[in-house]
């Protein structure tokens, strides 16, 4: 027996052991039920902590020699372990935009940087209102901020939208508020406190569109209280999607054998480790061989759909631009998944004071 060793570098200590434990879970799973060709008969998957010490950790992982490297949940142990080693990496953990083939160039990144979700309510609005012309994004300073202000207005100028950018320090989300210029869509990206004080200065003005990055859960929805109809918030993935893919399972079986195997649905994190796993095991297939040049060459020209939606790396930047981040709206108590447009769940209500009559009669299939 031949086995194929991949070592998983995550945090299985400290505040990201949760997501860590995911990362485990969501790459048992793969080991188990992916077929690789011969001489490989089984997968060995070893974690290292990268709790407190990413660096450390991804050494720790380089000196056993694995096939493959899995890298860790949480955008500063992923930089500090991708700059430990010249290995080539799989980004299963931090979705950022700093992982760009210039500065990472044996970095191979699984989903779209979370910093793109506001350009996607943006191409959302653009798909069923040819008006709308001015967004406003209101930014907690910080990297997400510089990421998302690039990609927004990169993506704006092809929509046709011309953005505004706010970004507002600690305690000053009220006054950097009262100072937006009137748009038809706002856009609010900070921690769950700063969002509701910025809720309660900004929505009673008659925004076409408006986004909130903590709406997403029922409990971050429930702080707007009757606020919250019609509001937009980024999803990560779809658990209950029946989407065909072409490599690996679709989302809902996945759902169902995690839950099988572990006792627990499994979370975002879980997902995009598990199809880290798959595009492994698709350019081993693909190249023939486990070997670091041959997986980064195939994963550079692989163009697949997985239970993520589709993989495909930039030919430039080398980061995820198949893979969407999808966007959910709030209508009437429940979150519906609105775009990507092959995965929605229900009718984007606009302007968003339609909500609560939009979709009379379905069944609800709110975002998880």
């Amino acid at each position: 027996m031949t086995a194929l060793n991949v070592a998983l570098v995550t945090p299985l200590a400290g505040p990201d052991a949760t997501q860590g434990l995911a990362s485990v879970r969501g790459l048992t799973l793969w080991a188990r039920d992916e077929y690789l060709p011969p001489p490989w008969t089984e997968i060995s998957v070893t974690a290292y902590d990268a709790y407190p010490d990413p660096a450390a950790a991804m050494r720790s992982a380089v000196a056993a020699r694995p096939a493959a490297i899995i890298g860790p949940y949480g955008r500063r142990a992923a930089l500090a372990a991708a700059s430990a080693t010249d290995r080539v990496v799989f980004n299963a953990g931090a979705p950022t935009t700093r992982f760009m083939r210039q500065t990472y160039p044996k970095v191979i990144n699984i989903a779209a940087p979370s910093s793109t979700w506001p350009r996607q309510v943006l191409t959302l609005v653009r798909s069923v209102d040819r008006t709308a012309r001015k967004a406003v994004l209101l930014l907690a300073v910080g990297d997400f901020a510089i990421e998302a202000t690039a990609s927004t207005k990169a993506a704006a100028r092809s929509l046709g939208f011309e953005v505004t950018t706010s970004t507002f320090g600690p305690g000053q989300a009220a006054i950097a508020a009262s100072r937006l210029p009137t748009a038809d869509v706002l856009i609010v990206h900070g921690d769950p406190d700063d969002e509701l004080t910025a809720a309660n200065a900004l929505l009673r003005r008659p925004w076409k569109a408006a986004a909130f990055s903590t709406a997403v859960s029922v409990q971050g929805a429930a702080t707007f209280g009757d606020s919250s109809d019609g509001l937009l918030a980024p999803g990560s993935w779809l658990p209950d999607s029946m989407a065909e893919t072409t490599t690996g399972p679709n989302a809902w079986a996945f759902t169902a054998d995690f839950s099988a195997l572990h006792g627990t649905p499994p979370t975002a994190t879980a997902a995009w480790t598990f199809v880290a796993g798959l595009i492994l095991g698709a350019c081993i297939r693909r190249s023939g061989s486990a070997d670091d040049t041959a997986v980064l060459a195939a994963a550079r020209g692989l163009d697949t759909t997985t239970l993520l939606g589709r993989f495909r790396l930039d030919e430039t930047t080398g980061l995820q631009v198949g893979h969407q981040i999808p966007i959910v709206q709030w209508q009437s108590g429940t979150s519906w998944t609105v775009w990507p447009r092959d995965g929605a769940r229900a009718r984007f209500a606009h302007p968003r004071w339609q909500a609560r009559t939009a979709n009379p009669g379905l069944t609800p299939r709110p975002y998880r």
